[in-house]
């Protein structure tokens, strides 16, 4: 059974820091706002004391933010445990300006480096390039013709590995012009297959967290990420449910 950590009562403008919903089944985590995936990985930072790998699947490397002292200065633990705390975490980064929200959508990645890179071991990421790159010196990119192989050689059982934190963000399968339209760049096939490959990792207890958002401001359309993310967890025994919760 899954739980409705916000419950889905619209299809808001999501954006920097709208939440509109985020929905749980054990370890997957499903939300429109990506900036979620950042509380959702803290929930089991812990549960592995060897420490995680992580692979972003995702349009951009959300990279916003990348100086580790600012980080260090504006968290508060309480951000970890407590969801309203984590959504309204504010700075003021200029005295004449209103406050500033912390946890954005295009900085989940760097705020994981700064406060959390001793318990990652290695960073993969599956991009198209966009936005600011990760200052990590030696992180791995995985292109899109070896993610499907990739992800079902790492979804097998494995006791030498280390466990997997999977971040996949909707706008991973499309792309947008410089006109602002919007097309498929996958097809339905190739989403299943992650998605397949998702749930035996799961299964498996390779992916310890899986993080899917729909990022409708950066997909086109609600509809568009919604029928994206329908496709990719097609293998979810849960997904009737989670569908049923829309409005």
């Amino acid at each position: 059974m899954g739980e409705w950590l916000i419950p889905w009562t619209e299809r808001g403008r999501s954006g920097i820091d709208h939440d509109s919903f985020l929905w749980c089944s054990g370890k997957l985590y499903v939300m429109d706002n990506h900036r979620l995936a950042l509380w959702c990985w803290w929930q089991h930072l812990d549960d592995e004391p060897r420490g995680w790998n992580f692979l972003h699947i995702d349009r951009h490397y959300d990279a916003f933010w990348p100086r580790r002292d600012f980080w260090l200065e504006h968290h508060n633990p309480s951000h970890r445990s407590d969801l309203s705390s984590f959504r309204q975490a504010k700075i003021n980064l200029h005295e004449d300006k209103l406050n500033s929200t912390l946890y954005r959508w295009d900085s989940i990645t760097t705020a994981l480096l700064a406060l959390d890179n001793d318990k990652i071991h290695n960073w993969w990421f599956a991009t198209a390039g966009d936005g600011e790159k990760p200052p990590i010196p030696d992180y791995q990119v995985i292109d899109p013709w070896h993610l499907t192989a990739q992800l079902r050689r790492i979804a097998k059982p494995s006791e030498e590995d280390y466990s997997w934190i999977i971040d996949i963000d909707i706008d991973y399968f499309t792309h947008m012009d410089d006109d602002g339209s919007f097309c498929r760049v996958f097809s339905d096939q190739y989403i299943r297959e992650i998605g397949s490959a998702i749930s035996e990792g799961l299964t498996n207890n390779r992916f310890g967290v899986v993080t899917v958002a729909l990022s409708p401001t950066t997909t086109e359309s609600w509809q568009v990420a919604e029928e994206l993310c329908w496709t990719l967890l097609e293998s979810c025994p849960d997904l009737p449910e989670l569908q049923a919760g829309a409005p």
